[in-house]
């Protein structure tokens, strides 16, 4: 059996503790770096009539809204 004293045993409980917490950490911080979200070329526009905003490609002059369907002009 090995012998352990109180203070080396409450060293030994918080450094196994920390490298659990250390190890999810890194895990979960890569997994995370994988997931990364890249937007595609979209604009906002906002429909005129009923001030919807909705994310539109940006190479399109005129876009039609989703909710009621009429035809808008880009803000910019």
């Amino acid at each position: 059996m090995i012998e352990l004293s109180p203070g080396a045993a409450l060293l030994l409980y918080l450094g196994i503790t920390l490298a659990i917490l250390l190890g999810v950490w890194v895990a979960s911080h890569y997994r995370a770096r994988r997931y990364r979200f890249f937007p595609l070329e979209k604009e906002l526009s906002v429909c005129e009539f009923c001030h919807f905003g909705y994310l539109e490609t940006a190479s399109k002059e005129v876009t039609r809204c989703p909710r009621c369907g009429s035809y808008n002009k880009p803000l910019a």
